[in-house]
């Protein structure tokens, strides 16, 4: 891990609260103002990351269906928001190659209430490097894949879709369950120096690439649109997910303050602009932000434990097509920032040696995500 000489002495009430607001306003209103988001591979919300399509005013004990995927590929390190070239120069970059797929299904009670269950299930590979006297001398993969942690959520039009046509806003309130394994294992290569051999070792998978978290969590769901006119909709999406356990009692082999897996909070954050084409071709396209990222404090509960927080912020363009009883959309968000945070472990340890310390993590240049649903 790199280290970086400190900026000076932190205020630790002052650090607290400002972790705090940071990962609340991610979600939503930073997005507004962010000049340089979505946050991949080692740190990243688990999921998707594609909102269902909303439709105020649906039909009364309706069903609806949805999948949704991304794909990513984190293989660029950051400590804070400066690239590591050094690690693609030496070419023991961690590579990641993530793939997550949610199968949606919601109940309409009424045009202005629904519940919605989503099953995720994640596919990953993550590949590494074995060194000989400080020089790169083989890479291998470790896999893992699974069902994921699934959520039910309750959701809520604030305003009646019958009388506010032209816009509205979505309340939602769910919890995600831990069905997801966070123990999963692989084989592992590593080198002895003494035996001048590379040995095989089984242990539980990187935390980045474990299909679940090991604890219960709290969601919290904004969704919001509103008619501009001329065929442009704005539109708001923010999703918060508040975990109280601290730790999930996983081994990361790593020791010290990082030697057990953290349950963190995780957070998504999208805003921007659709245009509905003329006609009936029900064809859209939209440009907007999207933040997502890793809390550094949770919200409820203690912040220890091995977690790599951090965000990144990416422009979001798409296109969707819509039929009366389908639709379909396409994002491909690039990022244009990236910061890996200094976690409450690299803080513990900094203390405790003297010496500044902040971990690195591998983001994604791009990823592609794609949702369709269906009206049963």
């Amino acid at each position: 891990m790199t280290t970086h000489a400190p900026s000076g002495q932190e205020n630790s009430f002052l650090t607290l609260a400002q972790q705090h607001l940071r990962s609340l306003v991610l979600a939503s209103a930073f997005i507004l103002s962010a000049t340089s988001a979505h946050a991949q591979g080692c740190v990243a919300a688990h999921g998707s990351g594609v909102p269902c399509a909303m439709e105020a005013g649906e039909t009364a004990h309706s069903w609806d269906l949805s999948v949704s995927y991304r794909w990513f590929q984190s293989d660029r390190h950051y400590v804070g928001t400066a690239y590591q070239a050094q690690r693609d120069a030496a070419g023991d970059q961690v590579i990641n190659r993530s793939h997550f797929t949610d199968i949606g299904l919601t109940y309409t009670v009424s045009p202005r209430y629904s519940f919605s269950l989503t099953l995720p299930y994640v596919n990953h590979d993550r590949s590494q490097t074995l060194k000989k006297n400080g020089v790169v001398f083989q890479r291998y993969a470790t896999q893992s894949t699974g069902i994921g942690d699934v959520s039910i959520t309750g959701n809520m039009w604030v305003f009646d879709p019958a009388t506010s046509s032209k816009g509205n806003i979505q309340l939602g309130l769910g919890l995600s369950l831990p069905t997801g394994k966070d123990d999963a294992t692989d084989t592992f290569q590593s080198y002895n120096a003494t035996l001048n051999q590379v040995l095989a070792v089984v242990k539980t998978v990187d935390q980045s690439i474990q299909p679940g978290t090991g604890g219960y969590g709290i969601i919290l769901n904004l969704n919001g649109y509103r008619q501009l006119g001329a065929g442009f909709t704005g539109y708001l999406n923010a999703n918060y997910n508040i975990t109280p356990q601290e730790t999930n009692g996983v081994d990361t082999f790593r020791g010290g303050f990082e030697a057990i897996m953290s349950i963190p909070d995780t957070y998504l954050g999208r805003i921007g602009v659709e245009y509905t084409m003329p006609g009936a071709s029900g064809i859209g396209v939209s440009l907007g932000l999207r933040a997502e990222g890793v809390a550094v404090y949770d919200l409820i509960g203690g912040s220890k434990g091995f977690r790599r927080p951090g965000y990144s912020v990416a422009i979001e363009p798409g296109i969707s097509i819509t039929r009366k009883k389908w639709s379909a959309r396409l994002y491909v968000p690039y990022a244009i920032q990236r910061n890996r945070m200094q976690s409450v472990p690299d803080k513990q340890r900094s203390i405790s040696t003297g010496v500044y310390r902040q971990g690195d993590a591998a983001f994604a240049d791009y990823l592609i995500a794609f949702s369709f649903s269906y009206k049963l």
